[in-house]
């Protein structure tokens, strides 16, 4: 074997070694897991303030609500630091949430930007994720795609024999397209995105630009849908 079979022989166990999705799928989750991590330190400076300071008015409800209490901590004799330390944890973390969410699109956008084109890239990073891997996602049928992350609702229909209605969304909901309409209409939103993304994603699987021709047909369907909303 000569040295340039060699070498690309070499380089396909290289390749075959390395999982584009599976990077991107990870940093998703890793993305999943800070928000969980920034929500719970914003549940625990709640319940920190709340049980400290009865004064209806110094209630813990919202982020924006941190300015008004903090000063108040100091006044009554406590000491701000304990607080504003963990404080500033929920505040970096909150960052690098915003940091992390940012490159994961500019990553998705790069893999699938057909997709990314038509859904947004933070909502096709997502159904990445669900399906597991880039050829599974190839191979679900727009039926699948459009009730990906809804997976608890689907399984309470099935187990129900059928008498609890089937979900109209899991993920897909997130679209402006979607979330916009009324509750009625969503359904049949949901299923029309689907239908394109699992073209999207078999055009973006094998290099293939179909991202203006589906936005195209995207928007038209959403704006008759939209024209249904008082009917």
């Amino acid at each position: 074997m000569d040295k340039r079979k060699k070498f690309l022989k070499k380089l396909k166990a290289q390749l075959a070694e390395v999982s584009e999705d599976q990077y991107i799928i990870n940093a998703v989750r890793a993305y999943y897991d800070l928000k969980k991590v920034r929500t719970l330190f914003l549940e625990r400076i709640q319940e920190w303030i709340n049980n400290t300071f009865h004064d209806p008015n110094l209630r813990f409800k919202k982020p924006e609500d941190l300015e008004k209490v903090l000063p108040k901590v100091k006044e009554h004799g406590f000491d701000d630091r304990l607080l504003r330390l963990y404080v500033e944890l929920y505040k970096e973390t909150l960052e690098k949430e915003k940091e992390m969410k940012k490159l994961i699109e500019e990553n998705v956008e790069k893999m699938l930007p057909n997709a990314s084109y038509i859904a947004g890239p933070f909502i096709a990073g997502m159904l990445l994720e669900k399906a597991g891997s880039f050829k599974k996602l190839v191979s679900f049928p727009a039926s699948t795609i459009q009730v990906l992350g809804a997976e608890k609702a689907l399984f309470k229909h099935l187990r129900s024999n059928r008498k609890i209605k089937p979900p109209k969304h899991g993920i897909l909901f997130l679209h402006p397209y979607v979330h916009s309409l009324p509750k009625k209409l969503r359904g049949k939103m949901a299923r029309t995105l689907a239908a394109k993304l699992a073209i999207a994603f078999k055009a973006d699987y094998v290099g293939d630009d179909v991202k203006e021709e589906l936005k195209e047909k995207i928007e038209k369907r959403y704006k008759s849908i939209s024209q249904q909303r008082s009917r």
